[in-house]
């Protein structure tokens, strides 16, 4: 097999994921197909059993085969338009000190242990957020016909909402991922908000107390809205930790894509783990995510300035910008064109400045980034500008928030 095929991916060979609802699911990135990937933590005898079941088999095989599957898609479109995408990152990763294409074991376990979450973020759905879920249903779109984002995404399938959202306070449940967990050699945690969730500390001090933790790399994305009093200590006795947070925006952009946070109660939890990392040493890292919207466009390069330099042994990473799919309607793409032209000349002149590297190598990324949608030219983005501003008014009418309090330049657009 070539290594370099268009459809083999490392990802089934060494990892599991675990959805919000507690299914199984071949990666983070994958869209359903409505099959057996999707197999609830419940209803399996182990994580190995269904690591080594027939559906990862048969992916598995299909992609030694050179075969596409609909699953993967996302990272496939990514590929077309960038030649860049999550497979391809892993990919490279594992080929720069292995050759052996058909090993397979659990190396890493992907979770994300509910939907429990702090924050209603503008971009986000009921799937990542218990706050969003309680909102929907108030809004009355918890419902199949009703939902917003119901044509965007393969994550807003039938019936998501009625999802088993609480699977990990079923002790059966956690101890099929602690079993997984302590046999890994990496544990990466997402949200929802990992911080805010009693079983991922539980998960952590299971690690701790079977002497296992030493030897694994623990990663955990966070929105840094708190800082919980026992993850400093607790996350000092694994291996190393790459923390990244997620931040879509500085000042008052941030606080209306990420409502309802304050953005200085943020910044100050970032320094505490700006030094909290750089104390750790080793390979332990600090990064920032931040997802490129209609929202936040015009804020993006104050982002890189702001927050690159807070970064710690970030490999080159710093502020790692990455364009939203889902929902379609908030994509940056859909903004005017002089809106982006104006964004393209700040860039221009902040490449005349001698920016250190924590800030011009994003700033790179995110002019390549740019070039590369030239498509925003000449598609017609009307009917997505309706959608924006129908699921805008009511949702904003319900928070009692006025988008010209927050972002004033886009009030002209989205009338």
């Amino acid at each position: 097999m070539d290594k370099q095929n268009k459809s083999y991916c490392r990802v089934p060979f060494d990892s599991v994921t675990v959805s919000p609802t507690g299914r199984m699911q071949l990666c983070c990135e994958a869209q359903w197909t409505g099959g057996s990937e999707k197999t609830k933590v419940k209803d399996i005898g182990s994580i190995q059993k269904w690591f080594e079941g027939k559906y990862l088999t048969d992916v598995r095989k299909s992609m030694l085969d050179g075969i596409r599957l609909p699953e993967c898609e996302t990272c496939y479109k990514k590929e077309r338009l960038h030649q860049r995408s999550s497979r391809t990152h892993i990919n490279d990763r594992y080929f720069q000190s292995n050759t052996d294409v058909e090993e397979y074991s659990i190396k890493k376990i992907d979770l994300k242990l509910g939907n429990k979450c702090n924050l209603k973020c503008k971009m986000c759905f009921p799937y990542a957020s218990s706050e969003l879920w309680k909102e929907w249903k108030q809004l009355g779109w918890n419902d199949n016909d009703k939902d917003p984002n119901k044509e965007t995404s393969w994550k807003y399938y039938d019936g998501y909402f009625e999802e088993d959202y609480s699977w990990p306070k079923n002790k059966s449940n956690m101890d099929k991922i602690k079993e997984a967990a302590i046999k890994s050699k990496l544990i990466h945690v997402t949200g929802g908000e990992p911080t805010l969730n009693p079983e991922f500390f539980d998960l952590l001090k299971h690690c701790i107390d079977t002497n296992t933790a030493k030897d694994i790399v623990l990663e955990v994305t966070t929105n840094a809205t708190k800082i919980h009093p026992r993850f400093f200590d607790m996350a000092s006795k694994f291996k190393c930790l790459r923390l990244t947070v997620s931040m879509d925006g500085v000042g008052s952009t941030y606080e209306y894509v990420r409502y309802p946070a304050n953005y200085n109660a943020v910044h100050r939890n970032i320094m505490r783990y700006h030094e909290f990392i750089k104390s750790l040493g080793g390979k332990s890292n600090l990064l920032f995510n931040f997802v490129l919207q209609v929202w936040n466009l015009h804020n993006t390069i104050d982002v890189i300035k702001t927050l690159g330099p807070l970064a710690v042994n970030s490999d080159g990473g710093y502020v790692m910008i990455e364009e939203l799919e889902n929902p379609i309607f908030m994509q940056w793409k859909m903004l005017p064109e002089e809106h982006i032209k104006d964004v393209i000349k700040q860039l221009a002149k902040e490449k005349s400045v001698n920016h250190p590297q924590s800030i011009s190598w994003p700033m790179i990324a995110f002019g390549r980034m740019l070039e590369a949608n030239k498509v925003y030219r000449t598609t017609d983005h009307n009917y997505k500008k309706e959608q924006l501003l129908k699921f805008m008014h009511k949702q904003d009418a319900h928070r009692h928030i006025k988008l010209a309090d927050y972002i004033p330049n886009l009030v002209d657009f989205l009338q």
